[in-house]
């Protein structure tokens, strides 16, 4: 089994999207590509707003899956758009794009955001 993770994007405005990443969702396996995808808000490449900024994220995990197993090959790449929380994950993962920080929080067992393990500016 996978360790899953959400994704919350926010910016200033109040936007949000969410976005769940089905496998390698620990911090070791998911924060080289939301930093690379923050580097780009950073440097200007992407802007800072929800509605522009998201679909890199979708592009960047497409890349990361780009030489995956066919078991994979149905899904778009690591991040998946998604309505709403997914249950029964490990990692929570917030990006401000505004703020250009990733906070990065455990589980708890009801499926609420816990304690905050890393910041990321």
């Amino acid at each position: 089994m996978g360790t899953r993770a959400n994704i919350l994007i926010r910016d200033d405005s109040g936007d949000i999207l969410w976005f769940y990443r089905h496998s390698d969702g620990y911090p070791e396996g998911t924060l080289p590509t939301l930093e690379k995808f923050l580097d780009l808000v950073k440097s200007g490449k992407i802007r800072n707003n929800v509605n522009q900024a998201c679909g890199w994220l979708v592009l960047i995990g497409h890349e990361e899956y780009k030489n995956y197993s066919e078991n994979n090959s149905w899904k778009i790449g690591a991040y998946e758009p998604s309505t709403c929380a997914i249950g029964g994950t490990e990692f929570f993962y917030e990006i401000h794009l505004g703020k250009k920080e990733i906070r990065v929080f455990e589980v708890m067992g009801d499926g609420k955001k816990g304690k905050l393990i890393k910041k990321v500016k």
